[in-house]
């Protein structure tokens, strides 16, 4: 009798095993008439968006906002919302010697899926893309004596805690520090810093902005004297990396490199044109050197539009400045456009050109452009969708012209179709026509549609009886 209750408890405990066992086969991922697979990425739809838009630059006049939601991937002309289905806009005060206003611009609902804002001059010509709130940031503009005379860093923090932040300026005699280059951003306010000072008599600089605590949004603008303009935001140091809408119709344009590591940089870079591919610099590799920032002419690149490829043996990050009025404009690497791009705001008159510059590194790509105006248009008409084919290794410049009856400023949505390799883009504004002088580049940026979930798996504990 005592031996049969021995062995009736380590019984019982396995068979309950292995009823779990099974039960957890049925229902699991990997059961019987499952087709899930518990290690693929899975996503959600983007539910609330928030960007941050910088006050107007010093002498840039009224700062204004360009919006515009854009909520499916792949619709035709007249689907997307002229307006995001709810909007908020709160400014932020502020505590630096700049004047003006940060404004904070939020999407929530179905429209923040396919949300974008910039800020945009009085035409509706969208400047530079309103940023999502972050923690590691790189900028790299012309020096304060090639045309920079004023740069002005703009940090705004729109969460509910003080953000401190380290300013990092790289030029081309090597990395600029100062005792004020850790700044604390108090909650819903930002901060205006001149940083010219830190820049000495520069050529060219690099500013890298990191956040020890707290997240913030940050902005660059350089003051030329007779005009200013936004650098937009490059992308995090990489080996390789591609600068769209590169223009060389107003003269020149200057490639400008930050290498924030010690060692040199061995620089190779190939133009990608309508005619096909060039290389601007030579056959060989350029030198760039370590910790500091460096500058190259950019002579024969033709008058249209070209994207630039940019390889490095060390990790770098890069800026393009085209020659025109004031500082110039400039374009920066940036990632390639996936899912949808789109420009918010973009001027329909005055006699300016608005283009896109299409460029494919890889293979072959089909791109769907479709032109929508915004709510203050007035009665227009709904534009065809185009579809443009970009060959590999090419740049195709295409004029994007307004809605039909439009007296505003307009949206436009860039689309990669199905079986096209990588796609990089930049608006262009330009004065006098399509390969006029440039007036504003704009990076086109991919909006958030979803956001990916992590990873997640059943853990089935031990069974005690």
């Amino acid at each position: 009798m005592n031996r049969s209750r021995r062995y009736t408890l380590p019984v019982f405990a396995l068979l309950t095993l292995a009823l779990v066992y099974l039960v957890a086969w049925a229902a699991g991922p990997g059961g019987p008439g499952t087709a899930a697979d518990s290690s693929a990425p899975r996503t959600a739809p983007v539910t609330a968006v928030t960007r941050d838009c910088p006050p107007s630059g010093p002498g840039g006049g009224q700062a204004h906002v360009a919006e515009f939601a854009a909520p499916s991937p792949a619709f035709s002309a007249g689907q997307a919302g002229r307006a995001p289905a709810q909007t908020g806009v709160r400014s932020s005060g502020n505590t630096g010697g700049a004047g003006g206003s940060a404004t904070e611009v939020t999407a929530t609902g179905t429209m923040a899926r396919g949300f974008e804002s910039e800020q945009s001059g009085d035409d509706g010509t969208g400047l530079v893309t309103c940023q999502h709130p972050g923690s590691d940031m790189w900028f790299v503009g012309t020096g304060t004596k090639t045309g920079g005379s004023a740069t002005w860093l703009y940090l705004t923090n729109t969460g509910a805690m003080p953000a401190s932040t380290n300013v990092t300026v790289l030029t081309d005699t090597g990395v600029r520090s100062a005792q004020d280059n850790q700044v604390t951003v108090p909650p819903h306010r930002y901060v205006g810093v001149n940083i010219a000072s830190q820049a000495g008599a520069s050529q060219e600089l690099a500013v890298h902005v990191q956040t020890s605590s707290g997240q913030v949004a940050a902005d660059v603008w350089q003051d030329g004297g007779s005009g200013g303009a936004w650098l937009p935001a490059a992308t995090a140091p990489a080996t390789a990396m591609v600068v769209p809408g590169v223009t060389a119709a107003g003269g020149a344009p200057k490639l400008l490199v930050a290498v924030p590591g010690e060692q040199d940089a061995q620089v190779r870079v190939t133009a990608l044109t309508a005619q096909g591919q060039t290389r601007p610099l030579g056959t060989g590799s350029q030198d760039a050197t370590g910790g500091a920032t460096s500058s190259f002419s950019l002579g024969s690149l033709g008058s249209s539009a070209a994207a630039l490829v940019v390889s490095s043996n060390v990790p770098i990050t890069a800026s393009v400045q085209d020659q025109g009025d004031g500082v110039g404009a400039f374009t920066a690497a940036t990632p390639p456009v996936t899912g949808q791009g789109v420009v918010a705001g973009n001027p329909s008159g005055g006699g300016s050109t608005a283009g896109l510059a299409l460029s494919a590194p890889a293979a072959r790509v089909r791109a769907a452009i479709t032109v929508l105006p915004s709510s203050s248009s007035g009665r227009t008409l709904p534009a065809p969708q185009q579809t443009v084919t970009v060959q590999s290794r090419h740049t195709a410049q295409v004029k994007v012209t307004p809605p039909k009856g439009a007296r505003g400023p307009f949206a436009i949505v860039v689309t990669p179709l199905a079986g096209s390799g990588p796609l990089y883009a930049a608006r262009t504004v330009s004065s006098g026509g399509l390969s006029g002088k440039p007036r504003a580049l704009l990076p086109v940026v991919s909006v958030y549609s979803r956001v990916r979930l992590p990873a997640a798996s059943e853990n089935y504990g031990a069974v005690q009886p």
